[in-house]
């Protein structure tokens, strides 16, 4: 896609339209819907936030639904850290500073993009919206894994 945006020059010819996941009342409709109790849902929701795939998952592991999310942020957190520490030491700590703007916030404003916040969204960590000039984690669980790496890594 980003090729043939790139390439075909769709600027003019196309529409930004964003798709983004489910708010919170939503994931909790869906949820319940499934049946889920209110513990389960709040779980859910703290974990993995509205993404459709991962509620759709959390039906199937249900049973297990505490370790399900758990795991889930191992992985992520696991994947992040790979992908960041593949990077030379100074371009790494420059995006272990941009994952610092997140601690507190869940979406930050830009200017413009850093050659950080480019990384991070072509590596699927970040989502950019050009619309509203903000770019935050691609999902809840994201940013738990942002704010997890960062308790283990020291800025100084």
């Amino acid at each position: 896609m980003e090729r043939i945006y790139a390439e075909a020059s769709l600027h003019g010819r196309c529409r930004y339209i964003l798709v983004d996941d489910f708010d919170y009342d939503t994931a909790v409709c869906f949820l319940k819907n499934y049946g889920f109790s209110e513990e389960e849902t709040e779980l859910v929701w703290e974990y993995l936030g509205g993404k459709p795939v991962y509620l759709v998952e959390s039906i199937k592991e249900r049973d297990r639904l505490r370790e399900f999310c758990e795991e889930m942020l191992r992985i992520r957190k696991r994947q992040i850290k790979d992908s960041v520490y593949s990077l030379d030491e100074e371009f790494r700590r420059s995006v272990f500073e941009t994952f610092a703007r997140f601690r507190e916030e869940e979406g930050i404003t830009y200017e413009y993009l850093t050659e950080e916040l480019v990384w991070c969204i072509k590596n699927n960590i970040l989502f950019l919206d050009p619309v509203n000039e903000i770019v935050k984690p691609q999902s809840r669980l994201d940013l738990l894994a942002l704010r997890r790496i960062l308790e283990e890594v020291s800025l100084v």
